[in-house]
């Protein structure tokens, strides 16, 4: 079972983003973690201040920032660095890579134009042409991390996303820490993902029938 905390963040997206770098920059290394490998920001949407868009850029100048020796690309408008997190989002069955699988980008061939990515003890091949199928991963959507188990997880919670806030959405975010889960985020916007249910009722009349078994 894996503890869990809350670390208060502000009322406002902005401080969230501030709280999670803070806690990157000082308590996972406190804690003898390594934020490049053994934590993952899991957010409820990719838009806005504390969605994953803006936070991938966040983290990724925090936790891999340039160096000289690290090659970097720019697709897209989409920055790529050798050290990045990514995700691949599609199923590639001829490289063998699925929605969902979190790689390590190793290297950057840029006469080649290739992209090489580690995936557990497996290498990738990438022409750039086909980059469109993975993204940075830093910080990936609830939706997006089901199915997988992280050492650490930080779940940012704000009104920003009222609209994604549920009970179902906030547990499986929370279960996908190992060891530590930290909510970052305003008790408003806690206090809504917990009472909100994405249950769709069902009338199937089930009750009635049980009762009454010559009811149609």
């Amino acid at each position: 079972m894996s503890d869990c905390i809350w670390h208060g963040g502000g009322h406002q997206p902005e401080h969230g983003v501030q709280a999670i770098c803070e806690l990157i920059t000082d308590l996972i290394p406190a804690l003898g973690l390594n934020p490049a490998t053994d934590v993952q920001v899991l957010c409820p949407m990719t838009r806005g201040v504390i969605g994953t868009r803006n936070l991938n850029t966040v983290l990724q100048q925090l936790i891999n920032p340039p160096t000289p020796s690290k090659v970097e690309i720019n697709r897209g408008g989409n920055l790529l660095r050798e050290g990045d997190r990514i995700i691949q989002l599609t199923n590639d069955y001829n490289r063998e890579v699925f929605n969902g699988d979190l790689g390590i980008i190793q290297a950057i061939d840029t006469v080649e134009q290739e992209v090489t990515v580690l995936y557990g003890e497996r290498t990738v091949v990438y022409d750039y042409a086909d980059l469109n199928e993975i993204a940075l991963a830093w910080c990936v959507t609830i939706h997006k991390s089901q199915g997988s188990e992280y050492p650490v997880v930080i779940l940012p919670i704000y009104m920003q996303h009222y609209m994604m806030l549920t009970r179902n959405l906030f547990y499986t975010g929370i279960t996908r820490a190992k060891k530590l889960a930290i909510v970052v985020g305003a008790k408003k916007a806690i206090s809504l993902a917990v009472r909100s249910t994405d249950d769709q009722e069902r009338y199937t009349r089930l009750k009635q029938r049980l009762l009454h078994p010559g009811l149609h």
